[in-house]
């Protein structure tokens, strides 16, 4: 299981709920999220990974990046 934290001190606050109960021994692994905001090269090579998209989305902001049209929101 992953979950998304943010550091503070030598705690770990999670952004959501664990679905374990309350003093269950766990083992934690740490390591930096990785961030992929900023670039179109980078939201479309995420966007040809799993969970995959349909092509029709990919296709219709891949044409939003380029400029030649802006994605409509459901």
């Amino acid at each position: 299981m992953n979950y998304r934290g943010l550091a503070k001190g030598n705690s770990i606050e999670l952004t959501e709920r664990l679905p374990f109960p309350e003093g269950q021994p766990l083992r934690v692994s740490v390591e930096v999220w990785p961030s992929r905001a900023g670039n179109a090269r980078t939201l479309r090579q995420t966007m040809h990974t799993s969970p995959h998209l349909a092509q029709a989305d990919v296709d219709e902001l891949e044409a939003a990046i380029k400029g030649r049209g802006e994605p409509e929101i459901a």
